[in-house]
C-alpha cells in the first residue's frame, strides 16, 4: 500500500471528484501537471513519489496536460511541471517548475503533519463558530490566546 501507483486523472470529472473526496476528508490535494515529453517533469517525478510517501495523509495526483487538457486549462496552466495545492476544493498554492525545495515547502505548508489530522475524526457540530474559516495555524494562535500564553 505504501507503493501505490500514482494516481493520475484522465478527465475533468475525475479531477473534481478527486477534490470533492479530499475535501470531505479533510485531506489536502497536491496535483502534478505533467507531460511525458517534459524533462524536468521526469527529474522531478521521483521526489513527488518521495513525498506521497512521507505524506500519507495528503492526496497526490497527477494530470498529464496533453491527456486532460481541460483541467489543465481549467486550472490556467501555462508551464511543466506546475504544483497545485487544494483544500476544500479551493486552490490554496502552487510551485512552478521543477523545484524540489518548492514543492516540498508547499506540501509541507498545505498538508501540514500527519498528526493533525490525526484526531479530527469525530468532529461532527464540535468546532466552535469562532475558529471556522480559519487556518490551522491561526486555530493554533487562537487556542495558545485563550490559555493566555
Amino acid at each position: 500500500h505504501a507503493f501505490s501507483t500514482m494516481r493520475q486523472l484522465a478527465t475533468k470529472a475525475e479531477f473534481d471528484e478527486q477534490l470533492a473526496k479530499a475535501a470531505a476528508e479533510g485531506k489536502a490535494v497536491v496535483v502534478d501537471f505533467t507531460a511525458t515529453w517534459c524533462g524536468p517533469c521526469k527529474r522531478i517525478a521521483p521526489v513527488f513519489e518521495q513525498l506521497q510517501a512521507e505524506f500519507p495523509h495528503v492526496v497526490f495526483v497527477k494530470v498529464d496536460v496533453d491527456e486532460n487538457q481541460e483541467t489543465a486549462m481549467a486550472c490556467g496552466i501555462s508551464a511543466m511541471p506546475t504544483f497545485k495545492a487544494y483544500k476544500n476544493q479551493q486552490e490554496v498554492g502552487m510551485v512552478r517548475g521543477a523545484d524540489e525545495a518548492g514543492l516540498r515547502a508547499l506540501v509541507q505548508q498545505h498538508g501540514g503533519d500527519k498528526w493533525s489530522s490525526a484526531g479530527d475524526g469525530m468532529r461532527l457540530g464540535a468546532e466552535s463558530s469562532d475558529t471556522a474559516g480559519m487556518t490551522d495555524r491561526e486555530k493554533r494562535l487562537a487556542a495558545l490566546e485563550r490559555r493566555g500564553l
